[in-house]
C-alpha cells in the first residue's frame, strides 16, 4: 500500500532557493516603495468632522450649562461663552467693568464653584472684552 507522503516545500537546488528569496525580497520592497491608493471618498472626512464637532460641543455645552447655573444672572447677561479648550474657558464680556467684577468673583470662589459644576478639568477662565455684545 502506498502511503501518502507529506508535501514538503524544500527546494533541493541552492540557486532556486536563492532566487525564491530574491523574489520575495523584491516583492517586499515593491510594497514599501509604492504609495498606497488614496481614499477619495468623503465619508471618512465627514465622520472625522462629526467626531470633532461632537467632542467640542459636549465640552462647551456642559461648560455653558455650568456657567448659567453658577454665575449670577445680572453678570451672565453681559457675557458670552466662546469655548473651552485644554481646560481654559474663553468668555467674552461686555466691558472692562464687567470683566473686573467677574474676575474678582472668580478669584473669590466662583472658579471653584464652576469646577465643581463642570466636572471636567478647568484650569482657568480667560476673560476677553467682546465688542459685539451690546447693552439692553
Amino acid at each position: 500500500m502506498d502511503q501518502p507522503t507529506p508535501a514538503t516545500d524544500v527546494v533541493s537546488d541552492p540557486r532556486e532557493q536563492g532566487s525564491a528569496f530574491a523574489e520575495s525580497s523584491i516583492e517586499q520592497l515593491r510594497r514599501h516603495r509604492c504609495r498606497p491608493e488614496r481614499n477619495l471618498e468623503i465619508g471618512g472626512l465627514v465622520d472625522q468632522f462629526r467626531r470633532e464637532a461632537g467632542r467640542a460641543r459636549r465640552g462647551a455645552g456642559t461648560f455653558l450649562d455650568a456657567w448659567e447655573a453658577v454665575v449670577p444672572p445680572e453678570i451672565a447677561a453681559s457675557t458670552r461663552v466662546r469655548g473651552i479648550r485644554g481646560g481654559v474657558a474663553r468668555v467674552g464680556v461686555l466691558d472692562a467693568a464687567t470683566s473686573y467684577d467677574l474676575d474678582q468673583r472668580l478669584r473669590n470662589g466662583l472658579l471653584a464653584e464652576l469646577r465643581l459644576a463642570f466636572q471636567a478639568p478647568l484650569r482657568r477662565v480667560k476673560l476677553e472684552i467682546d465688542g459685539s455684545l451690546t447693552r439692553d
